[in-house]
């Protein structure tokens, strides 16, 4: 069969189609003129400002009957279409119920093609500035379907053109041919505005408008491999489609940047689509890189829009046309798209159209709003219409206003005002409010201020509901970081009220519970925490009160009113508080008499007197009070020392010059050694006799240890640390024991004592000595005197009747306790020295010893002994003498001795009376309190004494003691 050349040419058109990758339907020509294929009888509305609904009345005019208000966004059959109103058709999606009236046309829009109807959109309403709405104009103010009510903005770059809309569509599965400006007059598929049906507005060219009255649909085969449709965006200010995959290839066609494109996957560098050239369909390609795809799957987002104004561009890029403009913080709706771009429908002139917004000229309004409660804190805070301090103000709150409000965006929240009686929405900048706590925690305190107000609002400007008194305990919750928040009653109504922070104080989160001591007299408990408040109850001075935490001022405590528990509030500093841990001391009573009081006060009654220097056992209580317990009438009962009367140190004063004590002294003739055979120097006695040559916590320091009780250890620890190794005195710890509690004497200084006199239990006295017959033992050395101590010391031994060994450590443990430690002398020092004796006397008596170092000998046994223990008390007597700043020096740097002069010169060798050595202890004199000096010859000389006279001596050669 012959085929004619149409028929030939119709074969070649359907081959060419056969092999065709995919399908493509477009216009004929590359025009920008949109053709709308729109559904005549339908329509999407939108209400108005400041509304959520819209009206259906039953007549055509604004004051008809209402026969039902319906949501934005609804669709509608339009019946009838007038000037000012149409004739619609409603059907209730829930109820399926139908209605038939009539709608102001401003709420329709009839769609573009098929537009997505959710479109951003211009609403034609009345402008502050203006009485007349400017319809068709992108002048108008414009508002998103998807703004709050009060959503408006100036559209000053609004109008719609030929060349604004060209490349528009609305559907991504159909191509498009847009304008191309290159002087070829080829045509390639666009996808812009991705609407179901190709639109394109006609241009003026007569030959695009030739070439677009026909549109053709090829069959292209699809290759042998898996594609993928894709959409995209162009990136480059000319983005090319290629001939062949190759940048080197022919350009088939050149697209704008931001134009959205259709293609589909073809290899790893490259994309494969179908151009329209001269009305035939090419396959082209197109670089990955030249192209930025499309999200796969579109995400409706709100967002404000950030910049002033932000504009909604005809393609993603800010080079294109911008089809509309809206205000700063204006609410808007739109997709996802790309990295960069949003995808939105905007409405110009009643007709729907695709736009893009660059997303850093918007900021997306949260996805799940939170409901927030928060105080105005500028004077005034202002809601305004729109996201945007440049926008409308709605209304104005005080400062302190408390306010509702949910979260919006990074800096705006969104809220509900009414204004005119409606509902409106409007947004507060966050910094102009702060959020209360967004879990309110119940609180306790007490009002600092007279009166404390309760507040109206968050603010010490709002109206004053109440007023407490200062001290008041009130009740309340967390609010914001200045300010709480409370319920009180007004005329009868619950009502919140507002209190300001710095007005009251809390109460510890966790109480604590003490007991302490009235000091005040009486000490009160107050209705409230306030001294100005009812005092509900008092108690004497000294008693003993159980109470708690409360505020850094205030104890919380119960006291029982006419039978009733009661809450009452006691004065931090009434009280003082008892210590935490109580500890047992050992001590001695400081006073003469030393009182024990029924409570922690000197005015109550008086349970039971010591002597001075009684030894006494109490515990820790508060800062000026010790407990005790003391037997009254065969019961223990408990009572109070105070700590003054109390503790481990006497200090004794002696009305005696300490010149005068030595000069006592030396007439005694005091030996320098033990033996008594070496007669002591003034310096010597001078030495030993002056307390403030010792320091507490030395060794030496025993000496002044008060030895009049017993120290409370026991038999095994004092023969496994003291006595074990010591001669006759091993394993004799038990018989100390019973010798000092029975003669209330301390066990370690007899030990010591023993120790020292019998050589460590060596001595023949120790050892024993037959006296007619019988053997004897003296453990103390007691009248073992100078010259021929075993002789007398046995003698004395005998005539007690020591025949064993424990007869001679209790009963002269008796003798001590008798004749010293009882008797006045109940340290060794003392022992040593009897300082009384030089008052009461006039000279040395009752020693009992003549070695000068007797009792600082004594002493290191006896530190070495509390040494080793782990639990003890030291109480100690401290003498002092009536010129007691004597100083003492020791001679140091000579090579031979130094001279003792009788005047300070060294112009002759007559006056000199003596000499000292290197280790010598010298007393300078003192004259008002301060060693007496002289300077001569360019020498600094000091007045000592001097074996009984005084002498000079160079300084140079002095170390102070």
């Amino acid at each position: 069969m012959k085929i004619g050349r149409l028929g030939a040419a119709f074969l070649a058109l359907a081959l060419l189609f056969s092999i065709s990758p995919f399908y493509a339907k477009a216009n004929s020509v590359d025009t920008g003129t949109v053709t709308a294929k729109t559904s005549e009888n339908t329509a999407t509305v939108y209400a108005q400002e400041g509304r959520e609904t819209v009206d259906i009345t039953k007549e055509a005019t604004p004051d008809s009957e209402l026969l039902v208000s319906i949501p934005s966004e609804s669709k509608v059959a339009i019946l009838d279409k007038g000037e000012d109103f149409s004739q619609v058709s409603y059907t209730d999606p829930k109820t399926t119920k139908t209605w038939t009236g009539y709608i102001n046309n401003v709420t329709l829009v009839q769609p573009s093609g098929d537009t997505d109807s959710e479109a951003n959109r211009d609403t034609a309403q009345k402008d502050d500035a203006s009485d007349a709405s400017v319809k068709d104009s992108d002048t108008n103010q414009s508002q998103s379907d998807a703004t709050t009510d009060d959503d408006q903005s100036q559209d000053d770059q609004g109008t719609t053109t030929s060349s604004d809309n060209q490349d528009q569509s609305s559907d991504k599965s159909q191509q498009v041919t847009p304008s191309d400006s290159s002087a070829d007059d080829q045509q390639a598929t666009h996808d812009d505005s991705k609407a179901d049906t190709d639109q394109s507005e006609k241009e003026s060219t007569p030959g695009t408008q030739e070439d677009s009255k026909a549109t053709q649909q090829v069959k292209i085969m699809k290759a042998n491999v898996a594609t993928t449709t894709l959409h995209g965006i162009a990136l480059k200010s000319k983005t090319n489609v290629y001939e062949k995959t190759s940048t080197g290839s022919k350009v088939l066609k050149s697209y704008p940047q931001g134009s959205v494109l259709k293609y589909e996957s073809y290899s790893s560098d490259w994309y494969r689509c179908t151009v329209i050239i001269n009305g035939t369909a090419r396959t082209g390609y197109i670089k990955k890189g030249d192209v930025e795809n499309e999200v796969s799957k579109q995400e409706t987002l709100h967002g404000v829009g950030l910049k002033s104004p932000t504009k909604v561009y005809s393609k993603a890029s800010t080079g294109s046309s911008v089809l509309k403009s809206y205000a700063q913080g204006s609410t808007l709706k739109y997709k996802t798209l790309t990295s960069g771009w949003y995808e939105c429908t905007v409405i110009i002139n009643n007709k729907a159209h695709t736009g893009y917004i660059k997303k850093s000229d918007v900021e997306n309004v949260v996805t799940s709003q939170q409901t927030l409660h928060g105080v105005g804190v500028k004077s005034p805070t202002k809601v305004y219409s729109k996201a945007s301090t440049n926008s409308t103000v709605l209304k104005s709150y005080a400062k302190g206003s408390v306010l509702k409000y949910k979260s919006f965006t990074s800096d705006w929240y969104e809220c509900t005002v009414y204004v005119n009686g409606k509902a409106t929405k409007g947004y507060i900048q966050k910094s102009d409010v702060e959020n209360s706590v967004t879990k309110k925690e119940t609180l306790h305190g007490a009002a600092l201020k007279n009166p404390t107000k309760v507040y109206s609002d968050a603010s010490t400007s709002s109206t004053a509901l109440k007023s407490y008194a200062k001290g008041s305990v009130l009740k309340y919750k967390t609010f914001t970081s200045n300010w709480y928040e409370c319920t009180i009653y007004v005329n009868g109504k619950k009502t919140t009220g507002y209190i300001n922070k710095s007005d009251v104080e809390n109460s510890v989160t966790k109480q604590e519970t003490f007991q302490g001591v009235g000091l005040n007299s009486p000490t009160k408990v107050y209705s409230d925490a306030s001294t100005s408040a009812k005092a509900l109850k008092s108690y004497a001075q000294g008693s003993v009160l159980k109470y708690k935490t409360f505020t850094s001022d205030w104890y919380e405590c119960t006291v029982y009113i006419n039978g009733k528990a009661t809450t009452g509030y006691i004065k931090k500093s009434t009280v003082e508080n008892i210590v935490a841990k109580q500890e047992t001391l050992h001590g001695i009573g400081l006073k003469s008499p030393t009182k024990v009081y029924s409570k922690a006060s000197t005015g109550s009654k008086v349970l039971k007197s010591y002597a001075k220097g009684t030894s006494l056992k109490y515990k820790t209580f508060t800062s000026n009070w010790y407990e005790c317990t003391v037997i009254i009438n065969g019961k223990s009962v408990t009572g109070y020392f105070k700590k003054s009367d109390v503790g481990q140190q006497i200090n004794t004063s002696y009305g005696v010059s300490l010149s005068d004590a030595i000069a006592m002294e030396m007439d005694v003739n005091p030996k320098a050694d033990g033996l008594g055979q070496v007669d002591a120097t003034a310096d010597q006695v001078a030495y030993y006799l002056n307390p403030d040559n010792f320091a507490r916590g030395t060794q030496e320091y025993f000496q002044f240890l008060i030895l009049s009780t017993y120290s409370g250890t026991t038999a095994s620890e004092l023969d496994a640390k003291f006595l074990k190794g010591k001669g006759v005195l091993e394993g004799t710890g038990q018989y100390f024991i019973e010798a000092a509690k029975k003669y209330n004497i301390n066990e370690l200084y007899l030990i010591s004592h023993a120790l020292l006199e019998t050589g460590n239990g060596t001595s023949n006295l120790a050892k024993g000595i037959v006296v007619n017959g019988k053997k004897v033992y003296n453990m103390y050395g007691i009248n073992a005197t100078d010259g021929n101590a075993d002789k007398n010391g046995s003698a004395y031994a005998a005539s007690q009747g020591w025949t064993s060994i424990e007869k001679a450590i209790v009963g002269g443990a008796q003798f001590v306790s008798e004749n010293y430690i009882h008797n006045g002398q109940d340290t060794l020092y003392k022992m040593r020295w009897n300082p009384e004796s030089l008052v009461n006397n006039g000279y040395a008596s009752h020693q009992y010893a003549t070695d000068v170092g007797w009792a600082v000998k004594q002493t290191y046994d006896l530190a070495q002994m509390y040494a080793q223990l782990t639990t003890f008390t030291l109480a100690y007597d401290l003498p002092s003498f009536s010129d007691d700043t004597v100083v003492l020096y020791k001679v140091t740097g000579i090579t031979s001795s130094l001279n003792v002069r009788s005047s300070p010169s060294t112009a002759s060798t007559s006056n000199v009376i003596g000499s000292l050595k290197n280790g010598d202890i010298v007393s300078a004199v003192i004259s008002n309190g301060k060693s007496v000096t002289k300077s001569s010859e360019g020498i600094t000389w000091y007045e000592i004494e001097y074996n009984g006279q005084k002498g000079w001596v160079s300084s140079e050669y002095l170390s102070k003691q």
